[in-house]
Parts: structure tokens; C-alpha cells; sequence
């Protein structure tokens, strides 16, 4: 998985890492949807996704599109 583009938007009080929104690239269906940067080229572990962020599957696949919803989880559309 590759992000494409990252946009900080807040940082979590809870535990300090920064809330971003993000636009990521995958060739293929990843086996376990991500909570973090981590394992993601172009981001890190110390990131977390905002709402609207957007997991793009290039892969011939049914669900292609995931967004995230208000608690930052990827949800197939």
C-alpha cells in the first residue's frame, strides 16, 4: 500500500498521534483493513485515519473503494 496524499488534521489527546487524512493505493485487497500508518509507504505508525479517508484496491476485486468512517475504521462501500 502506498499513500498517495497526507493531510494532518488534529493530533489525539489520548495518545498523542497525529489524526490524518489520507488518500491510499493498494494492488491488491489487503488482508487486514489498517488502523495506522503503520506498513504503509508514506506514513507511520504515529499516524491514525480521519473520516473520509480513502483505501483505493487497483486489484479486480469487488470492493474496490474503502472510506473511513467517524471513528477513523475502513468500510467497504
Amino acid at each position: 500500500m502506498k499513500a498517495v496524499s497526507v493531510e494532518p488534521v488534529a493530533r489525539r489527546t489520548a495518545d498523542g498521534k497525529t489524526v490524518v487524512r489520507a488518500l491510499i493505493v493498494a494492488s491488491e485487497t489487503p488482508e487486514t483493513l489498517p488502523t495506522t500508518g503503520q506498513d504503509i509507504e508514506g506514513m507511520n505508525a504515529e499516524q491514525v485515519f480521519a473520516p473520509f479517508s480513502i483505501l483505493y484496491v487497483t486489484a479486480d476485486t469487488d470492493e474496490k473503494v474503502y472510506i473511513t468512517n467517524e471513528s477513523g475504521v475502513f468500510v467497504p462501500q
